[in-house]
């Protein structure tokens, strides 16, 4: 989560190809990192930390420069590119990738990238089109105080932490119900990155639906794979590996395109530093509260309806 809150701040002031470059040096030494391992076990450990956290922030540093490309384009092909582009980081990026993006950013994209810049400041000193979202524009101390800004928060650090929650505790959950030799935990490992083969049907929920049903549409995948996990059937947890593959890749696909349309592109990176931050913090309680469930229950039962009291909030 720091890493995104640090870029995040960064790629407003530094651009898409500063970021590019950054990303595509660190991603390209992690993998390097990861390749030369001499097979002992005592530097192997701290070689692959290393790795890790260098392909980590290179990582996501390609995906923010990436939600830049969102500006640039045609407005009707904005949900699109934001639902392609979170959804990117599957893929494993090489260097030389990394450096063609960064070029490609140069020339008429960044000219583009500017002219939505003024666009923005003009609309925010001037009423004459009333065609901006009413917060493009504005400085990020103004755009905080505001209910756009107050859903971001509530509804990013809620259904992340519950995202990061469920990746913590279905292992122990399937190995309960009975998973002893890890079948459904590769099942779900193997789904995980599935949610791209929905990318259209994100943005038709986008374009068609808006905002408001393809959040309801979330709270409702959201809502399924949390009662998947109270019910005490093996089988049935195969429903919820899908319905939690498609509730990250929808979540993550219509925010952005929601804080890009709502904050707009001088912001864009401020304010998701911002919504980062307190979401990597609220995410450190993932482990106290699954050690109150044991104590509290013995099991997860308490954890997994802590999580769809969450879900259950944002619905009100």
């Amino acid at each position: 989560m720091m890493p995104g809150t640090v870029l995040g701040i960064a790629i407003d002031h530094y651009g898409p190809v500063a970021l590019c470059v950054l990303g595509g040096m660190l991603q390209g030494a992690g993998l390097l990192l990861m390749g030369v391992g001499n097979g002992d076990p005592s530097t192997t450990a701290d070689t692959l930390f290393f790795a890790f956290v260098m392909s980590g922030i290179g990582g996501t540093a390609l995906v923010l420069q990436s939600l830049k490309l969102a500006f640039i384009v045609a407005p009707r092909h904005f949900a699109l590119v934001m639902a392609t582009a979170n959804l990117r980081s599957y893929a494993v990026l090489c260097f030389l990738l990394s450096m063609c993006l960064a070029a490609s950013w140069h020339g008429a994209p960044s000219a583009r990238l500017s002219a939505a810049n003024r666009k923005e400041s003009a609309a925010a000193t001037s009423e004459a089109d009333g065609l901006c979202p009413r917060l493009h524009g504005l400085t990020v101390r103004q755009q905080l105080p505001t209910i756009e800004f107050a859903f971001a928060v509530t509804f990013m650090v809620t259904q992340v932490f519950r995202s990061s929650a469920y990746l913590g505790v279905i292992k122990y959950l399937l190995q309960g119900l009975g998973d002893d030799e890890n079948v459904y935990m590769q099942i779900l490992t193997i789904s995980l990155p599935a949610s791209p083969l929905l990318v259209y049907l994100f943005d038709m929920s986008l374009k068609k639906g808006g905002f408001a049903f393809t959040f309801f549409a979330v709270l409702l995948l959201g809502l399924t794979w949390n009662i998947t996990m109270l019910l005490p059937s093996l089988p049935l947890q195969a429903l919820g590996f899908a319905a939690f593959t498609n509730f990250r890749g929808l979540l993550f696909a219509s925010f952005f395109t929601f804080v890009g349309h709502s904050f707009g592109n001088r912001t864009f990176g401020r304010i998701n530093a911002l919504l980062w931050f307190c979401t990597g913090i609220l995410s450190l309680l993932v482990h106290p509260c699954v050690e109150i469930s044991k104590q509290w229950t013995r099991d997860l039962v308490a954890m997994n309806i802590f999580m769809l009291a969450l879900c259950l909030a944002c619905t009100m």
